[in-house]
């Protein structure tokens, strides 16, 4: 549903949207990494769900990782060919990097390495 919610928001006419900055940083940039953040930590909850006694439990992170890079970089891609008033840029694909990379933080800050999991 997160990605899904991330789709709808970023294919959206933006009604003349005019960019703030906070801290000398477009707003803009800190939306697309918070919502790539929380995509990342809900990919990751989700395939310990169906991963939880698998040898594919120890790359979860670089899966969540890798899917979440590739929706972006799709996002910007149908943003920039699909879209009447929207352009891709490379700046949110890096900021949407950087969320899914703090995503990815907090996963491992609230879950740890996951060795509770371990059936052994």
């Amino acid at each position: 549903m997160w990605a899904i919610f991330i789709f709808v928001l970023c294919t959206a006419s933006n009604g003349g949207f005019k960019v703030q900055t906070l801290l000398g940083i477009p707003t803009d940039k800190l939306g697309h990494a918070f919502i790539f953040s929380v995509l990342v930590f809900f990919i990751m909850l989700g395939l310990i769900k169906y991963w939880r006694f698998s040898f594919l439990l120890k790359k979860i992170r670089i899966v969540a990782f890798i899917v979440s890079v590739l929706y972006a970089i799709a996002i910007e891609l149908i943003q920039h060919y699909f879209t009447v008033d929207r352009i891709g840029d490379y700046w949110d694909v890096i900021a949407d990097i950087i969320g899914s990379a703090m995503g990815w933080l907090v996963f491992y800050s609230v879950y740890g390495n996951l060795k509770f999991l371990d059936k052994e």
